[in-house]
């Protein structure tokens, strides 16, 4: 036993002074790590079953199709002014960061902020800090700035010459909509907070208003933007 101790040992001290050893270590990344700052309002506007994340997408939305869903996501909470959030393990398939509202399945329901992340910054072992600056994350005033704004107040926002006599500009908007009587159908409102079935705007919207001859149903390019307006509504219709 001994001599077979005696034999190994040179062979393995042989081996040992055999030039250096080389470890074949392959260092695993994580994932990104991400540090957004931001100056929020409007979170608390949101329906059950939506919520204000910081999510990662491998694509952007496509209007023309089902939105899509995150690879990553975590909720920012419920709290109006500064806010300080950080992700980790962010796969190298994400490509966009976004504020994002996501429903219950983490489907993509509107953007309020995107960042398109660059070859450096996904192969970046740092966090990345990122200010994003004012977000205004309520549902009224996202309603406002892609609705109204770019498309109804074209012919609803001519003052005293509006459409109907409805002025859908910024600043009058809420006013001429929520408990406002239709000028074509006065026994309801335009907007009846929590009705859609009396609210005169979903109505027009959805092609069943037939007082209106002007037809609507293809101001809003798809119906996800009519199902915002009429969550909107179904959700109060807070002016936030």
């Amino acid at each position: 036993m001994k001599k077979l101790l005696f034999v190994i040992l040179p062979l393995f001290l042989a081996a040992c002074d055999d030039g250096d050893i080389v470890e074949n270590i392959v260092y695993q990344q994580d994932g990104i790590k991400v540090a957004v700052s931001a100056q929020m309002t409007g979170l608390n506007s949101w329906p059950e079953g939506y919520t204000v994340t910081l999510s990662g997408f491998e694509q952007q939305r496509n209007d023309k199709e089902i939105a899509e869903y995150s690879e990553i996501s975590k909720q920012i909470l419920s709290s109006d002014g500064d806010i300080n959030i950080s992700l980790g393990g962010i796969p190298q398939s994400v490509n966009y960061l976004e504020i994002t509202v996501i429903n219950r399945i983490r489907q993509r329901t509107l953007t309020l902020w995107q960042h398109e992340l660059t070859p450096d910054e996904k192969g970046s072992r740092d966090t990345l800090r990122i200010d994003a600056g004012a977000i205004n994350a309520g549902l009224f005033n996202y309603i406002q700035q892609e609705y109204f704004n770019n498309s109804c107040a074209n012919c609803h926002g001519l003052g005293e010459h509006a459409a109907a006599g409805l002025d859908l500009t910024e600043g009058k908007s809420f006013a001429a909509l929520v408990g406002a009587k239709s000028s074509k159908r006065p026994e309801i409102n335009v907007v009846t907070p929590g009705d859609t079935a009396n609210s005169a705007l979903h109505l027009v919207l959805h092609g069943r208003f037939p007082e209106v001859k002007h037809n609507h149903k293809d101001k809003l390019a798809v119906e996800h933007d009519k199902e915002i307006i009429d969550m909107w509504i179904m959700n109060g219709a807070k002016n936030e």
